[in-house]
């Protein structure tokens, strides 16, 4: 399992680094033979002088690496030649290099339905999608490219890289790898975003190894360069994982499961509140009072009768009478 670090930064940053980094080494000035699909053919089905005229200068503009007037050529040979899957391609990649997804799309729709597709356009459709962070639809153009044409390593690029934006990253080290071992050219895209798949999956080590062959075999590629410092620098961080403590005896284990909370006093231990008292409340004398001593009169015993005081009358027979006439009518 990678880190928490590891996880949290690639789950955010590594389906935009991938994505910058194939279109930063496809629109590279320097290219490699066979780097690519384009196509060394003629574009144009014209035999005029005016086709012929496009052309070469197309190839002029490619070589010193301008991308607008190459893509200005593109369109007018597109123009000419729409129906033609090859140069719909052809247009639709300039197109998405100068971040035109959405066209780059609609140019390519002819070419890539269920009925008979032409493999090279699913593949682009499939880097566009990528472009648009559309990675389901990337996804989907890219198996059928790859199923088309096993051999295509710009198709496993792809899909490997939609799988990837998905967090499906054992997967995508699959298709990186089937792709590299199909690969035409330069491979340093396909080895930075195998490098930075590796990285997802916190095997940091062997992807500084990939990312500096890539930076072996094109050392002015500064989007590898890039992503070498950022995953040093995170592996330098983060530094090496700390070891998992070894298990604890089997006999240990059972002597603690059968200690019981008596034998730990300081588990057992509970604070017990006080008892709620009512506060006693004083009565103190006004000042400058002598307050007398309270004259308490002693309780007398409970068998001794009270002797009634002498002093009071005696009742007479007609008291009596006119207490029993008052008792509520009972006699």
């Amino acid at each position: 399992m990678p880190s928490p670090v590891y996880a949290r930064f690639f789950k955010l940053a590594l389906p935009c680094l991938m994505v910058m980094t194939l279109a930063a080494c496809q629109s590279a000035t320097t290219r490699t033979a066979g780097e690519d699909s384009r196509p060394s053919t003629s574009l144009s089905t014209g035999e005029t002088k005016v086709d012929r005229a496009i052309e070469r200068a197309l190839a002029q503009a490619e070589r010193e690496g301008n991308k607008q007037e190459s893509l200005v050529l593109l369109e007018n040979i597109y123009n000419r030649n729409k129906t033609n899957p090859e140069v719909a391609v052809r247009y639709s990649r300039a197109l998405r290099e100068d971040e035109q997804m959405n066209r780059a799309r609609l140019v390519l729709q002819p070419h890539t339905g269920k009925k008979d597709p032409y493999q090279p356009a699913l593949t682009e459709m499939s880097m566009i999608h990528l472009g648009l962070g559309q990675y389901k639809e990337a996804e989907k153009f890219s198996r059928r490219a790859s199923t088309l044409d096993e051999k295509d390593g710009r198709a496993f690029l792809a899909l490997g890289t939609a799988l990837d934006a998905q967090g499906l990253h054992q997967e995508a080290e699959e298709a990186f790898r089937t792709g590299l071992d199909e690969w035409k050219g330069d491979p340093a895209p396909i080895l930075n975003n195998l490098a930075l798949n590796l990285a997802a999956q916190g095997k940091v080590p062997e992807a500084l190894k990939v990312l500096e062959k890539a930076r072996d075999l094109s050392p002015r590629r500064m989007e590898i360069e890039r992503n070498y410092r950022i995953i040093s620098t995170l592996n330098e961080t983060v530094g090496p994982r700390v070891p998992k403590p070894p298990p604890k005896p089997a006999a240990l284990q059972d002597k603690e499961a059968r200690v019981t909370p008596a034998e730990d006093p300081v588990k057992t231990a509970t604070m017990t509140a006080p008892e709620e008292r009512e506060p006693i409340t004083t009565i103190e004398p006004a000042s400058g009072v002598e307050q007398e001593p309270e004259q308490l009169t002693p309780r007398p015993p409970p068998d001794v009768e009270i002797a009634q005081d002498s002093s009071a009358p005696e009742k007479t027979k007609e008291d009596e009478k006119s207490f029993k006439s008052f008792n509520f009518g009972n006699e």
